[in-house]
């Protein structure tokens, strides 16, 4: 990062565990600064190569970085270099950057050096975690199939407790006895945090939100605090989220609808984890051709996936990229990932090529911290 820039560019931070919004959270944000004549800049970040999110961005028309690999709090020096390339390129007032959906200790690793070696530079927002009211259900008092191990529930509490504001989203979908009770088990578990509602579908309580990120009011530097946070047990809820990232192409020799596949084959891998009673924490897939492109996501067992974006064409020939994230051995996921497109694939006619298909986890050495040796026998 160039140390002679004389402009100040405000850094946000949105983070939250995986499905709970945060690539539609900033995107409306995205747009609304530009709405505003802000130069907005994002920075992506996720497990493994080929990010769904990175292509969510560009097909928005906004300019992009990503660390990959591992949460961007391990990788710091990677999360300043892509900083460093959008601001010497693209100058932008606002970046926007969302750290994985397994991240935690953010404050401690990202925010205060941030704040410290770059007060001229960058000016940290106050950091917003984005919680999905019925995972938060579901994590929290055990309701519903699948739900969190109590090493993933751990980590999804930590998120929270080092955030300077949690944003309860998807309030457009809750009943007011839904909203009542999640309401009651944020303060119930977080009673520190300074509670916002809002709708990244529809835009509800975005300008309150807006409002509290542009005050010029920095983070509050919230780190979880030595005595309440236990290593092993985030770094162990981490490694039982299994990833597999693949990237397909599909070779047909008629149109089909590129809307629906994406549908059908969400659907497909939300029954194989059915089945396996696991809850995914998301399945992020893109299917591009050369005129079109569809975005679906599956966040839960128990709410069919959404189409985030729509193809305005129909397809012949197309690439697909699959995000997957579970509670699961990463070895089971592939198969049933792999098992999912095949037969969706041969539905329609389709041949199905993996170009890439990756897996990681359950194992220790594959994260950004070191485990001790005990940690990776216990079960998750």
């Amino acid at each position: 990062m160039g140390y002679g820039q004389a402009f100040l560019t405000r850094f946000l931070i949105i983070g939250g565990f995986f499905g709970s919004g945060k690539t539609t959270t900033i995107l409306r944000l995205a747009n609304s600064y530009v709405m505003a004549g802000k130069r907005v800049g994002i920075i992506a970040n996720d497990l493994g190569q080929e990010l769904v999110d990175t292509q969510t961005y560009l097909l928005n028309g906004f300019p992009v970085e990503e660390v990959t690999g591992v949460c961007f709090a391990c990788k710091f020096d990677e999360l300043i270099a892509a900083t460093g390339r959008l601001q010497d390129g693209y100058h932008p007032d606002i970046l926007l950057t969302e750290p994985a959906g397994s991240c935690t200790d953010i404050v401690s690793k990202v925010i205060e050096p941030l704040k410290h070696l770059y007060p001229g530079q960058l000016q940290v927002a106050p950091y917003v975690t984005i919680l999905d009211p019925k995972r938060t259900v579901k994590a929290l008092t055990g309701k519903g199939l699948g739900g969190l191990s109590a090493k993933v529930t751990y980590l999804y509490k930590m998120q929270q407790n080092e955030a300077d504001i949690v944003a309860i989203n998807k309030t457009d979908i809750l009943s007011s006895e839904e909203l009542k009770e999640i309401k009651a088990i944020v303060f119930r578990n977080f009673p520190k945090a300074d509670v916002m509602y809002v709708s990244a579908r529809t835009g509800e309580g975005f300008e309150d939100l807006i409002e509290v990120l542009d005050t010029g009011r920095t983070s509050g530097a919230n780190p979880i605090a030595m005595n309440e946070f236990n290593q092993n047990l985030s770094r162990g809820g981490e490694a039982c989220l299994g990833w597999v990232n693949a990237k397909i192409s599909l070779k047909g020799e008629e149109v089909f609808d590129g809307n629906q596949f994406l549908l059908d084959l969400a659907t497909a891998i939300q029954g194989e984890l059915t089945l396996a009673q696991t809850e995914p924490g998301h399945v992020k897939m893109i299917l591009s051709s050369e005129k079109a492109a569809a975005i679906v996501n599956l966040v839960s067992n128990d709410r069919a996936p959404e189409l985030s974006l729509r193809a305005k064409e129909k397809m012949i020939n197309a690439h697909l990229i699959v995000n997957a994230r579970v509670e699961v051995d990463p070895g089971i996921l592939q198969n049933q990932v792999k098992a999912s497109i095949e037969k969706t694939a041969s539905t329609y006619h389709l041949e199905a090529t993996f170009q890439t298909i990756e897996q990681r986890s359950t194992d220790p050495g594959d994260l950004c911290c070191d485990l001790p040796e005990t940690t990776s026998g216990e079960a998750c």
